[in-house]
């Protein structure tokens, strides 16, 4: 099958660097004085942290339904392809930039012989500082984490996708991540995102553990991507689902708790995050973010504030009602400016 292809592909080419990129890693801890055995750094970081999904849970897919009510309805995790949705750019079709970049990363896995664009990879991120926001908070106001089984279907790339990553790896050849991983932290000194030195880098990922204290990351750009190859099933591949608290009392939790009753899946909250309108910086998102938020916050009450249930009821009703919103922007620009607000909220709130 393509996905077992492509996860073979990308084992055999990282194989191909592995010794290389053990001894990268071996001179670069020995010009610290670090001696620490590699496979421990590796094997850390591939059981000690969760892979994350990041999705909004209350956006409409192509049937009419929201992503929550298929999750429940289906008990399975879908693609771009399939939902028709996207927090990040809508290109999930043939000759778009997501069939594009999924050719050259495994390696035409998925495009030789016929399309099969529902059963293409899903993706997420190692949560490797365990927030509690998930690794790649821009991509959704709530995750999922994983079943460590599904590990062995995953790829890995060092960045985001969309950025043609050059370093890829899986969890049977996961060398090549660590040494882009290391070599980051010696050349900006920091550990996705957060400063750090190589000493604590090491020190750091050999004492964690999945059950450390979380913090709220905030981190829209920096992680290890993870693509998730096959069927992601909710009772057989989900262990948990965290939603951001100011989904309490509404229709969003009541979904949540279905699905997570009918799936057991454990349920958690993520502290609420609100952006003050007022602060919006036009210079970081552009001028229409300020006119939509408040658009927003007439419309549906924000009270000057901007959270993940308020952008997800503004969200809802530009697909029901547009003419709400058509004097502010075409359907492209009111699409980004949401997914710009959650931004804002994301990373400030």
């Amino acid at each position: 099958m393509q996905n077992h292809r492509a996860v073979q592909i990308i084992t055999s080419n990282a194989a191909e660097t592995a010794q290389k990129d053990k001894e990268f890693i071996r001179e670069l801890l020995e010009n610290v004085s670090l001696d620490v055995d590699i496979d421990s750094i590796v094997h850390n970081l591939l059981n000690a942290c969760d892979i994350t999904i990041n999705f909004h849970p209350d956006r409409f897919s192509n049937n009419g339904k929201l992503i929550i009510e298929n999750l429940i309805i289906d008990g399975e995790y879908h693609n771009q392809y399939k939902t028709g949705t996207s927090n990040g750019g809508r290109t999930a079709y043939a000759g778009g930039d997501r069939d594009l970049w999924e050719k050259r990363l495994f390696c035409n896995a998925y495009h030789d012989g016929e399309l099969d664009m529902i059963n293409r990879p899903k993706y997420g991120a190692l949560n490797i500082h365990n927030y509690i926001d998930g690794a790649s908070a821009r991509f959704g106001s709530c995750f999922f984490t994983l079943k460590s089984h599904v590990v062995e279907r995953c790829t890995f790339a060092f960045g985001d996708s969309s950025t043609n990553p050059d370093v890829m790896g899986t969890s049977g050849q996961f060398y090549g991540i660590a040494k882009a991983l290391l070599q980051s932290v010696i050349e900006k000194g920091e550990l996705l995102g957060e400063r750090s030195t190589i000493q604590q880098t090491v020190d750091y990922i050999l004492a964690m553990q999945k059950d450390h204290i979380k913090t709220i990351g905030r981190n829209l750009d920096d992680c290890i991507e993870a693509h998730i190859h096959g069927r992601l099933c909710l009772f057989e591949d989900i262990n948990d689902f965290y939603i951001d608290k100011c989904f309490t009392s509404t229709e969003i939790e009541k979904m949540a708790k279905a699905l997570s009753e009918r799936y057991d899946i454990k349920l958690h909250y993520i502290p609420d995050r609100q952006f003050q309108i007022d602060k919006i910086d036009d210079k970081w998102k552009g001028p229409l973010a300020r006119p939509i938020a408040n658009r927003i916050n007439e419309k549906f009450n924000g009270d000057g504030m901007l959270n993940a249930a308020l952008i997800g009821l503004a969200s809802q009703d530009s697909v029901i009602n547009p003419e709400n919103w058509r004097d502010l922007g075409t359907e492209y620009d009111i699409f980004q400016n949401f997914k710009y607000l959650w931004h804002y909220v994301a990373r400030l709130g």
